[in-house]
């Protein structure tokens, strides 16, 4: 067939389809029983997403002072500008920006059996203000939605700048990712990374991983030298400075050791530790640039984490779970956890799931199995309050244009229910950054608040939501009368 015949022949053909799309109703036209023949929207092929979606991301940023690094200080707070930590009264602790700001401020929700939920934990952050509570902790958990330090951050910085402290707090020994502002790792030997959520290892035989779900191996000692964990830290920054060092580790026999090498000088060493769980509590009172930690665990042996933090303050704890759904925590070594946690000793618990159920777990299951885990948790963390904070908007493209999953509020309403049920509090993530179709519009912001994945925030955009929980908790705590909590 010649060139310009074959050219005709197409435009033919695309002219018939393109009219037999028109004709054809957008939901399709039946053929027989569960068969149904449909088409691309034509208008939609033409529709730009930002369109379908109110511009709700420029609003949230109109009113915000965020910027892709969590640590940069911001212009606009709900404490009072003049507060610093450490010159504060109790009277001077209002809220002090405009009305706007606070009208803007989407809200968490309490159970109606349990109103002044946080406190307790209020309690102890006015004491940490003013020197009658030495410290406090924040364990926040999440998907990968937080991973790498992403939300968690933001609201670390903020808290710490009012209320004291520093340091990462609670990482793995040997990262799934690498890109922490905080520092930068590596290690020496064949360590290996085993973790409960996602794919687990079938050769792993016990279900003792940790409040992080996950553990490093720790090689045993060769001729070579023994193995160690390398840490370099940017000082810089508030998440890069800190004075103690908690090592939460297993040991396979009796008499393992640690040495701990900080700036090319070895520093101390700690000998005839136990066999079992234990914790390592290591001091530092200058300034830290490189640590080394090498691991004398004759066996070897597992670690479940290592805390970077200071003396005194608030901790706030980043422990994501890629792909979880939040509900493992009750499958684990019951016993094991407990004792971490007792260590850990937590004012405040934050589980951020949700998204990667959405696409294919039924919601009323879902809301009764996260129940069980809510009721672990208030089992080896008796009198602990926890903030579920919901999945955010997620998009599907149907027919050239993308939507919100038509599972996203179903599953945030089983988490809500979940929560309250629970007598725990939620924040709505879905609607705080505008509901219905507002992804597409973070995507499409400039510059970008959200991954053409049309799932996860940029560092921007992250930052921001993550601003927006900051707001929410502190009006809580600035409205709270500190008269209702019991002594």
């Amino acid at each position: 067939m010649k060139p310009f015949r074959t050219f005709i022949f197409f435009t033919a053909v695309l002219l018939l389809l393109f009219i037999v799309a028109l004709l054809i109703p957008e939901q399709g036209v039946g053929i027989t029983g569960d068969l149904r023949l449909s088409f691309l929207s034509v208008s939609g092929q033409f529709r730009e997403d930002s369109l379908i979606s109110e511009n709700k991301a420029e609003q949230l940023m109109a009113a915000s002072t965020v910027t892709d690094d969590p640590e940069a200080d911001p212009e606009t707070d709900l404490f009072s500008p003049q507060d610093t930590f450490g010159q504060l009264t109790r009277t001077a602790i209002v809220p002090a920006n405009a009305d706007s700001l606070q009208l803007s401020v989407y809200r968490l929700q309490f159970s109606e059996a349990n109103p002044v939920l946080l406190g307790s934990f209020f309690k102890k952050l006015d004491g940490l203000r003013k020197g009658k509570v030495r410290r406090s902790r924040i364990l926040h958990f999440g998907d990968s939605q937080i991973e790498n330090d992403r939300m968690t951050a933001l609201v670390r910085y903020r808290l710490q700048q009012h209320f004291g402290g520093s340091g990462t707090g609670l990482v793995p020994a040997i990262p799934l990712y690498s890109g922490n502002m905080a520092y930068e790792q590596d290690q020496e030997g064949e360590w290996g990374r085993y973790t409960f959520f996602g794919k687990r290892d079938s050769t792993i035989r016990h279900n003792s991983y940790g409040v992080m779900g996950a553990f490093a191996s720790v090689p045993t000692v060769e001729d070579a030298g023994w193995p160690y964990l390398y840490f370099r830290f940017n000082t810089f920054r508030r998440t890069g400075q800190f004075n103690r060092i908690r090592i939460f580790l297993h040991s396979y026999v009796e008499e393992a050791s640690l040495v701990f090498q900080v700036n090319d000088t070895i520093t101390d060493t700690l000998k005839h530790l136990a066999d079992g769980f234990s914790v390592v509590d290591y001091r530092h009172h200058s300034r830290v640039k490189e640590l080394k930690v090498h691991m004398g665990l004759p066996e070897g042996g597992r670690i479940y984490g290592i805390s970077f933090e200071s003396e005194g303050g608030l901790q706030v704890d980043n422990i994501a779970m890629r792909g979880g759904s939040g509900l493992i925590f009750s499958k684990m070594n019951r016993r094991q956890q407990q004792s971490m946690m007792e260590a850990l000793s937590p004012g405040l618990i934050m589980l951020q799931y949700g998204g990667n159920v959405v696409p294919y777990i039924n919601p009323d299951f879902y809301r009764r199995a996260f129940k069980r885990e809510l009721q672990f948790f208030k089992e080896i963390c008796p009198g602990v309050p926890v903030i579920v904070i919901g999945p955010s908007d997620m998009s599907i493209k149907e027919n050239g244009v993308f939507k919100t999953y038509p599972n996203i509020e179903p599953i945030r309403d089983a988490l809500q229910r979940a929560a309250l049920e629970s007598g725990f509090a939620f924040w709505d993530l879905y609607e705080a950054m505008g509901g219905n179709n507002s992804m597409p519009s973070f995507v499409q912001a400039d510059p970008p608040l959200a991954s053409t994945d049309y799932v996860h925030f940029t560092p921007l955009g992250v930052n921001l939501v993550a601003e927006m929980f900051y707001n929410a908790l502190i009006l809580e705590y600035n409205n709270h009368s500190f008269e209702d909590v019991s002594q």
